[in-house]
């Protein structure tokens, strides 16, 4: 029992993520690697707000749009950290409000928010001004840069899921879901 008892401290600490662990991570673009449990108790554990917004970042490259809340939380000591904040809570306001609109068909036409560099901002934008065609059960926009995206809701389980399809011509380039 001692053995598995120093075994299990010892590799806990071996393999523990650290802040340097993390830097490096983003300085390489590994967003999957910091966008992880280990590191929001990291910073939680640690009250850094500059890791919880490494971690935001990161989570938002990775389109896992829900795991903002926590660090949006933390982020109150400084300016640019509140900006920041300010900023994923309208990503997380725009997605909740957005699937309101799409599962319930609530009407969210009136609704202006902020304009952020970032997919579903733009369509959430895109939806509330009506700039979109309908095909079927999806929402067509045609983007900033000329990509078409279609946005439409997609049952899987039971749970309902807001699909965003990203087309570069005529070629599916990237599929984004969020709940």
């Amino acid at each position: 029992m001692r053995v598995f008892l120093f075994l299990t401290l010892f590799f806990g600490y071996v393999f523990a993520v650290n802040v340097d662990d993390v830097r490096n991570w983003d300085q390489i673009g590994q967003y999957n690697r910091i966008c992880q449990e280990s590191v929001r108790n990291l910073f939680i554990e640690e009250q850094n707000e500059a890791l919880a917004n490494t971690y935001a970042k990161a989570c938002l490259k990775m389109d896992r749009v829900n795991e903002l809340v926590v660090p949006m939380v933390m982020l109150y000591k400084t300016k640019e950290t509140r900006e920041n904040a300010s900023l994923y809570s309208t990503i997380v306001f725009q997605k909740k409000m957005l699937y309101l609109a799409l599962c319930d068909g609530v009407d969210i036409s009136y609704i202006r928010t902020p304009k952020i560099n970032y997919i579903l901002s733009e369509i959430f934008d895109k939806f509330v001004e009506k700039t979109y065609t309908k095909k079927g059960d999806a929402y067509v926009f045609t983007l900033d840069d000329g990509e078409k995206a279609e946005l439409f809701i997609k049952e899987e389980e039971g749970v309902k899921k807001m699909v965003v399809a990203i087309y570069a011509g005529e070629k599916l380039s990237s599929i984004k879901i969020y709940w």
